[in-house]
């Protein structure tokens, strides 16, 4: 609540109009007994205590009613003051500032004269509805004052939220001047551009001034436009919103807001998720060629050069791809895949770069943002780079060399930080050989080379593949399958696994729908991997076992020991680490 301190100025107001008006002296106070306006006498006391002197008023605020005094210094209240039996003071009014039912503060009347007491006591019931009056203009300005006290804070409250915001915010008359901006749209702008008195014709083209004050004429259209923003640093891309703001009588105003394109790409990457979840650890084997490719990954996933992954498909390119983007600063902005298989090739184009409002017949209005600018910031993985088309090429080329991207109908290059990872299962070499691949592009793309072996050639990585798809599947499915049979097991080892991992799930997640046990069995294979002629006199030569024997042998040889184990492995031809994997893969410890 508001103190009667506030009001002081108001209250002196008062107090001088009525000792004028009646002739008498005036003085307001407050709860605290603190004299807030005096006249005559009382003039050069306000801002004083009056604790020892008020006890008439401390029962007015006590009580909450009028007192008349008519025998000021003999009366009972009187008793504790020490002018009593000789107090100036001879007639006495007080009123009650009362403010929601609360007493505040009082008002008084006080005669020095006979004449102005005989006054005031023969028409004492008028004087009292007048200091009534008073009391209730004084208590209506406190209010008055309390209500714009709380219309400030509600202002002050409102901007410190729409400061708070991340995007710009303009808002504009219809006409198109600026009424107010926050503290992001101000950033955005020099100063001498956004003010409130400048015009939107200052900060955007006349197209696009044209649209925002286009919503105005009606309430519920809103639009959206690519803007470009000449800022204090440099020439950054935003999505423009104006929407139209209703007042009692129509539309009475237009909000722009302002986000920066990359932003938007930051949190709809967040938001998505898709698989972009995948660590380095999600990478799973226990081969040595997927040992390096896990090392390989971490000791690059900083940099800013080129990776190129070659692998059959089903191999799981793609996830090596999002793991190198996870561990890297980049994390935090958009990985932008794009298949150059997938799409068609009169579409590759404008997805990859994107293109200017009019650039062609059917083009969308407003235009549209390529991936290669979604990925600003972040990481774009252009899969099966072989199958692109030649002229599609020589512009990624031109985006790897200048990191810049000129759309579609564009007249104007646009800066991007984004690093390219590629990946094909095709020998480009032969492809620049027969002048399908270009030499440059080659080069520039094969900076940091990763290779994923076919799982055919890395059977040893089965099992532990096989456990993380049981249990993924036993979740989905609700089963509870735990073991695979022995002869479950050879026909997967006997097989060639065109399909590679993304083959191998498909197989386990068809034996477990078939699963009814805990066990998955040859009968629960598909017909494929069923036909597979198992033989058994070939055990022998399995190179699992040989390795598991050889190691096993070496390693009864030097000892168990740190030293035995460097000897083993200086034996075997293998790093120390590769043999502390080994020992670990076939329990040999």
């Amino acid at each position: 609540m508001v103190e009667l301190m506030a009001v002081k100025d108001y209250a002196q107001q008062i107090a001088e109009a009525i000792a004028t008006v009646v002739k008498i002296d005036v003085e307001v106070a407050d709860h605290n007994l603190m004299r807030i306006a005096g006249t005559g006498r009382y003039h050069k006391g306000v801002g004083l205590s009056m604790d020892r002197q008020g006890y008439v008023y401390q029962e007015v605020l006590r009580t909450g009613h009028q007192f008349v005094i008519e025998t000021p210094g003999n009366h009972p209240l009187c008793s504790p003051c020490k002018a009593r039996g000789n107090c100036s003071e001879k007639y006495e009014v007080v009123s009650p500032i009362n403010v929601d039912d609360k007493s505040v503060g009082v008002i008084g009347l006080i005669c020095f004269t006979e004449a102005q007491a005989k006054l005031i006591e023969e028409n004492q019931q008028s004087y009292l509805i007048f200091l009534t009056k008073m009391a209730e203009t004084i208590a209506l300005k406190m209010k008055e004052q309390e209500f714009l006290a709380g219309l400030v804070s509600a202002n002050h409250y409102l901007n410190s939220i729409i400061d708070c915001l991340d995007e710009g915010l303009i808002t504009v008359d219809l006409d198109g001047n600026v009424l107010h901006y926050n503290q992001a749209a101000k950033r955005l702008f020099s100063t001498n551009l956004l003010t409130p008195r400048s015009h939107l014709k200052s900060l955007f083209s006349a197209q696009i001034v044209s649209d925002i004050l286009g919503v105005g004429n009606n309430a519920d259209q809103v639009i959206e436009r690519e803007v470009h923003v000449e800022t204090k640093k440099n020439r950054v891309q935003m999505i423009l919103r104006a929407l139209p703001i209703d007042g009692e009588k129509g539309v009475k105003s237009i909000g722009v807001t302002l986000r920066p394109l990359d932003e938007i790409g930051r949190i709809v990457h967040r938001l998505s998720l898709q698989d972009a979840g995948y660590t380095i650890d999600d990478i799973l084997g226990v081969s040595e060629s997927i040992a390096q490719v896990r090392e390989r990954a971490q000791a690059v996933a900083e940099s800013k050069s080129t990776v190129l992954i070659r692998g059959e498909s089903g191999t799981g390119k793609e996830m090596l791809a999002r793991s190198i983007h996870n561990l890297s600063s980049r994390q935090q902005g958009m990985f932008m895949a794009i298949n150059c298989t997938a799409i068609p090739e009169a579409l590759l184009e404008s997805e990859l770069f994107g293109y200017e409002e009019g650039a062609f017949t059917g083009a969308r209005k407003g235009g549209k943002i390529g991936k290669i600018e979604l990925a600003n910031k972040g990481t774009l993985f252009l899969d099966e780079i072989g199958d692109m088309p030649l002229f599609l090429q020589a512009k990624i080329l031109r985006v790897l060399q200048e990191r810049q991207v000129e759309r579609i109908g564009g007249i104007a290059p646009i800066p991007v930080d984004v690093r390219v990872i590629a990946a094909t299962h095709r020998n480009l070499e032969q492809m620049m050989a027969k002048g399908e691949f270009r030499q440059d592009l080659y080069y520039r793309i094969n900076v940091i080379p990763m290779d994923i072996k076919p799982l055919r050639d890395r059977k040893e990585d089965l099992q532990i593949l096989c456990e993380h798809f049981i249990k993924g599947f036993n979740q989905q499915l609700d089963k509870t399958i735990q073991l695979m049979s022995e002869g479950f097991r050879k026909h997967l080892y006997e097989y060639s696994w065109p399909g590679n991992v993304r083959e191998l799930q498909n197989v386990i997640e068809y034996a477990m729908n078939l699963a009814v046990g805990t066990t998955l069995s040859e009968e629960h294979l598909s017909p494929r991997l069923k036909n597979i002629e198992i033989r058994d006199d070939l055990d022998k030569f399995n190179l699992e076992k040989v390795e598991r024997e050889t190691i096993l042998s070496c390693y009864r040889t030097f000892g168990a020991g740190v030293q035995g184990k460097e000897r083993a492995a200086k034996a075997l031809g293998i790093g120390i680490a590769t043999l502390y994997r080994k020992l670990a893969r076939y329990n040999i410890e």
